[in-house]
C-alpha cells in the first residue's frame, strides 16, 4: 500500500489558550445563495471597517475544518494565520466557508492520531473540487468588493497549502492585484507523491525497487480515480476521488504564468507536506521566460507550519510565523 503522506493541512495554527485568542465577534457573516454552488457563507472582519485598505482573501488548507475551532479543554484552533490578522486594522479580511463546513464549531480531538476530528459530510465531499472552490470564492469576493466599494483599495489572494494550489486560478478569475501562496505547488499534486518516493530511495529509507513499486501503485490509483472522477465515497490519501480528479492533475504554474501582477511564493526547505522540489520549478519557469513578477522566498530550515526544524519544537523560538507574516505584510504594503 502507498504510505500515507502528510500532504493535507489539518490545522493551520496550534490550539491556544482562549484568553489569548481572536474572536468570532470580530467578523460579520453574510450569505450568498447560488443554485449551482449552494449556500456560500462569507465573513468580513469588522475592525476599522470604514477605513480604506486592501481586501485580503484567505484560502485555507485542506480538510473539513471550520475557521474557529473550540475544544473541550478550552483551547482554540484556527484555519487561518492569526499572525497575519494582527494587521486587520489596516486591511479588510475575507474568509469564505468551505462547502458544508461552518465558520465556527466545537470539535472533538482524536488522541490516538493527535488530530482534530473533521466535520466531514456529503456536502463537503461533493463541493470539494478546485473549480467549485474557485467559483464560490469569486462570488464572495465580488460581493465583498461591492459592499466595500472604494474602501477596498486592492484585492490580494493569500492561499496556504491546498489554498495555495488554486490561489492563482482564482486570481485570474477575479483579476486580483497580488497573489501569495505558501506550502503550495507549481506542478501537479500527483507529482509530489512521485517526488516523495524517489527522495525516500535517495535517502536510503527504501530501495529504488521499492520506490518504483510504490510509484507503480500510485499510477494504478490515478487510473482508478480518473475512471471514477466524480466518486465521493472512495478515498485516496484521506480525500474523495472527486477531490483528487480536480486537484491531482492541475498545474498551478499555467495560471501563475498567465498573471502579470506581483506574485509571491513562500516555501520551507524542510516542508515534508509540500516538497520544495515542486515549488522550485516555478522560479525556473519564470526566469526561463524572462518574467520578473514572481518573488520566491525559501526558508531552508522551516517546515509546512513555519517551524524551524533545527530548534527544539518545545521552545518558542521554533515558531517563525511572526517573522514570516510580518515580512509578507511589508511585501503587501510595498507599493501601496
Amino acid at each position: 500500500m502507498i504510505r500515507y503522506l502528510a500532504l493535507l493541512l489539518w490545522i493551520l495554527a496550534p490550539p491556544v489558550a482562549a484568553q489569548d485568542s481572536l474572536s468570532t465577534d470580530e467578523f460579520r457573516g453574510r450569505v450568498a445563495a447560488v443554485p449551482l454552488h449552494g449556500k456560500i457563507g462569507w465573513y468580513l472582519d469588522n475592525v476599522n471597517a470604514d477605513a480604506p485598505g486592501p481586501l485580503i482573501v484567505w484560502l485555507p488548507g485542506s480538510g473539513a475544518m471550520p475557521y474557529f475551532q473550540n475544544y473541550a479543554d478550552g483551547s482554540i484552533g484556527y484555519a487561518f494565520p492569526p499572525e497575519l490578522l494582527a494587521y486587520r486594522n489596516e486591511a479588510h479580511f475575507l474568509l469564505i466557508e468551505k462547502p458544508g463546513v461552518p465558520f465556527s464549531a466545537q470539535l472533538d480531538f482524536d488522541e490516538e492520531s493527535q488530530r482534530p476530528i473533521e466535520l466531514d459530510s456529503d456536502t463537503y465531499r461533493e463541493g470539494l473540487t478546485k473549480d467549485n472552490l474557485v467559483a464560490r470564492a469569486a462570488i464572495a469576493i465580488r460581493a465583498a468588493r461591492a459592499e466595500l466599494g472604494k474602501r477596498a483599495t486592492q484585492v490580494i489572494i493569500i492561499g496556504g497549502s491546498e489554498g495555495g494550489q488554486y490561489a492563482f486560478a482564482l486570481a485570474r478569475e477575479i483579476q486580483a492585484d497580488r497573489v501569495i501562496a505558501w506550502g503550495g505547488i507549481a506542478l501537479p499534486q500527483y507529482f509530489d507523491l512521485v517526488l516523495e518516493f524517489r527522495l525516500q530511495a535517495e535517502r536510503g529509507e527504501i530501495t529504488r525497487s521499492d520506490a518504483q513499486n510504490q510509484i507503480d501503485e500510485l499510477y494504478a490509483a490515478i487510473r482508478a480515480i480518473e475512471e471514477n472522477p466524480q466518486d465521493t465515497t472512495q478515498r485516496f490519501h484521506g480525500e474523495a476521488y472527486r477531490r483528487w480528479s480536480s486537484f491531482g492533475p492541475y498545474s498551478a504554474i499555467d495560471d501563475m504564468l498567465s498573471l502579470e501582477v506581483p506574485l509571491l511564493l513562500i516555501q520551507g526547505g524542510a516542508d515534508s507536506n509540500a516538497p520544495i522540489l515542486n515549488s522550485d520549478y516555478a522560479m525556473i519557469a519564470f526566469l526561463s521566460e524572462g518574467r520578473t513578477n514572481l518573488d520566491y522566498w525559501v526558508y531552508p530550515n522551516l517546515d509546512h507550519f513555519f517551524r524551524d526544524v533545527t530548534v527544539d519544537p518545545t521552545l518558542p523560538e521554533a515558531d517563525r510565523s511572526d517573522e514570516v507574516w510580518d515580512r509578507v505584510w511589508r511585501w503587501i504594503s510595498a507599493d501601496g
